[in-house]
């Protein structure tokens, strides 16, 4: 049964308040990390792989470091940062000093120039490529930014003592069922995401079904084709499909192709440079844009080898997207800037 939209929004922001809610009680009765005190200032609280790999950083920091974040009782953050997360008001981003203030890039541009103005640590954490017409003012001002890969600046020079690369993470997703579909998951009608070629490719292969996931899309299932609009549960998401097909114009790195990865599902990606860094990963293909013979067989040999290639898949995710492959890297980058 399909649940209209205005009903999945209002459940969406009772999660987020009553999220909100359970933090400020549990604050009540923990005390107070010793040590640096870091907060993330993000201007944007909607649902996108940007904030989920931020709130994913903010928890990840919160494990050595007394972290703080500020965000209102609606914010789409809530229910994505872990108890020792402290969300604070906005107001106390002025208020109080802290010892590194973690910025995406909605953060206004004053607010950089008031951070530096008053020799303040501050890191620009950058989730998008930037393209030729975005402007620099903010990964200058700040005391660093940190990228999920090279590919982010490729449209600037920019040198390489202004920023450090990591990349995401997640935690394992434990795959339980499997149907012999394929996948489509992002945001459905950013152009970027290209979707329709990576429908027709699925449409072509031997799939029984193909899912699609994101947005707030709520149309009826057409044939084999099924929409689904997003949702936190990310087993119900991996559950639905066996094969990741990715035809992106462009990503940074696409947060959807590791969390496929820790589950085993191979994946079936466009050969564009955000996506180079799988190409030695066994379990995908990049394919080039308009093959859709190779992209088309690729899907259907995964599809059929799909078991085998489960341990291959998920030890590449462990051993470079997991929580502890990435750990120390922070840690070290976050003493560097705070000394």
């Amino acid at each position: 049964m399909r649940v209209p939209w205005k009903i999945r929004n209002a459940s969406r922001l009772t999660g987020n308040y009553l999220a909100f809610v359970q933090n400020k009680m549990l604050g009540l009765f923990k005390a107070e990390m010793a040590g640096k005190h870091i907060v993330f200032a993000c201007d944007f609280h909607g649902i996108t792989g940007a904030t989920i790999a931020i709130a994913r950083i903010a928890n990840l920091l919160a494990n050595k470091y007394r972290v703080s974040f500020a965000a209102d009782p609606f914010s789409d953050y809530n229910v994505m940062l872990e108890k020792k997360v402290v969300i604070i008001p906005f107001k106390s981003l002025k208020k109080n000093k802290f010892d590194l203030y973690v910025c995406d890039g909605h953060m206004g541009l004053s607010f950089f120039s008031w951070l530096a103005e008053r020799n303040r640590k501050s890191l620009l954490t950058i989730h998008g490529v930037l393209r030729k017409e975005n402007r620099l003012e903010k990964v200058h001002l700040a005391s660093k930014s940190h990228l999920v890969g090279e590919t982010q600046f490729m449209n600037h020079e920019v040198d390489q003592s202004r920023y450090f690369v990591i990349p995401n993470y997640c935690e394992k997703i434990i795959k339980k069922r499997h149907a012999n579909n394929v996948g489509i998951v992002g945001r459905l009608d950013d152009p970027n995401k290209n979707v329709p070629e990576a429908l027709s490719i699925a449409k072509l292969s031997d799939a029984k079904e193909i899912h699609l996931w994101g947005g707030t899309d709520s149309r009826l299932p057409e044939g084999r084709v099924k929409y689904h609009a997003w949702t936190r549960n990310k087993n119900r998401i991996y559950d639905s499909f066996d094969v990741l097909i990715s035809m992106s114009k462009e990503e940074s790195m696409g947060l959807t192709v590791i969390e496929a990865m820790s589950c085993g599902i191979p994946c079936v990606l466009a050969d564009i440079p955000g996506f180079q860094v799988y190409k030695n990963c066994p379990g995908v293909a990049l394919v080039q844009m308009g093959d859709w013979e190779a992209a088309i067989g690729h899907v259907n040999r995964f599809l059929k080898k799909k078991a085998e290639l489960k341990t291959g898949l998920v030890n590449h995710w462990d051993g470079h997207y997991s929580r502890h492959a990435v750990a120390e890297m922070w840690f070290r980058e976050i003493e560097k800037l705070t000394s």
